[in-house]
């Protein structure tokens, strides 16, 4: 290797020998394109000589002066260092466009439409992920009745829990599906949840669950693609389980049917015209109707006063009707709390 050569030159040689051998088929072509630089230069040193012998002869005709015979390089000496300086060109750009067939922007420009591109096909059709909710739904077994909607979205999983009119969990023993290739169901083949995910953005479907010791299918209507979407929602059938809770019951006998208003409250909507009081512990909330009725939500059990009627939730969560009372008696494990209602 040339002795004046740098150490960039050299590390450059090193660079371009490693490419080439790497890229074979870069390598002949280089090749090639110097066996046609070779080629090109014996043509033009032929034509050199020929040219030289002939400007010889006429010069030794003309003058034999030392004057003459040096001049300035010869027209064809220029010419051909110019064509070996193309061939190096020509030969340079070839590697670099193998090598790098795009610029620096190209690529840039390339990342983002790629980004652009996988970021469009996952969102959402509403450009937004959807709402979630969790609620409590009565369901109506009488015939006429609409059957409850269910939200969902692509992507999104919606667990229905069937509890009966005191909140205990109500067993599945079976359930079929309308679409079963647009939906996908997952259940543990013992609980009381179901667990529904749809497959297609806009294809709906309807669902059938048959519950134990129960005569009616309970029968859903599904619904893909929706802005809100049921995360969970508490299907209350109405009447007793298998595991019903004792005492769960009004004074004067079990209702014909649900109470919206306590459903509402378990939910944590109070009933309209509702007055939100202060009481002394986070563990209750109370409303007042009309300086009459009294509605209580909370995780504990109330012991007194006595309440007029009351409803459950699947997480424990309790709903009481009561009279209107300026102190609360609550218990949970085995703990008595006393609840302090202002603003009466």
């Amino acid at each position: 290797m040339n002795q004046n050569m740098t150490q960039d030159e050299a590390q450059s040689m090193r660079d371009l020998a490693n490419f080439l051998a790497q890229n074979p088929g870069v390598a002949q072509q280089v090749s090639n394109i110097l066996s046609g630089k070779n080629t090109s230069t014996t043509e033009v040193n032929n034509t050199e000589t020929a040219t030289t012998t002939n400007k010889t002869s006429t010069t030794s005709k003309t003058s034999t002066s030392p004057e003459n015979t040096k001049g300035a390089p010869s027209e064809e000496s220029t010419s051909e260092n110019t064509q070996e300086q193309d061939i190096d060109n020509n030969a340079f750009k070839n590697v670099e466009q193998q090598a790098f067939p795009l610029t620096p922007e190209q690529i840039k420009e390339l990342n983002n439409m790629l980004d652009e591109t996988q970021r469009a096909q996952a969102a959402a059709p509403h450009d937004s992920p959807p709402q979630p909710l969790s609620s409590s739904l009565m369901v109506s077994l009488s015939p006429g009745s609409t059957p409850p909607v269910i939200r969902l979205s692509r992507g999104f999983v919606s667990s229905l829990v069937f509890v009966d009119s005191t909140g205990a969990e109500w067993p599945i023993e079976s359930y079929d599906i309308g679409n079963p290739s647009a939906f996908n169901i997952t259940w543990d083949k013992k609980s009381n949840t179901l667990m529904i995910q749809a497959h297609s953005g806009y294809t709906y479907g309807n669902l059938a669950v048959k519950l134990q010791n129960l005569n009616t299918p309970v029968m859903l209507t599904l619904i893909p693609g929706q802005k809100v979407v049921d995360y969970r929602i508490d299907l209350r059938i109405e009447g007793l389980g298998p595991n019903a809770k004792p005492g769960s019951m009004q004074f004067s006998g079990l209702p014909s049917q649900a109470d919206p208003v306590l459903l509402n409250i378990l939910d944590g909507v109070p009933p309209e015209g509702a007055k939100r009081l202060s009481v002394s512990s986070s563990v209750v909330q109370v409303w007042v109707v009309n300086d009459k009725t009294m509605y209580i939500r909370t995780a504990f059990t109330l012991i007194s006063p006595a309440w007029l009627s009351k409803m459950s939730s699947a997480d424990g969560m309790n709903a009481y009707q009561l009279q209107v009372t300026p102190m609360l008696l609550l218990s949970r494990y085995g703990k008595v709390l006393q609840i302090k209602v202002e603003g009466l």
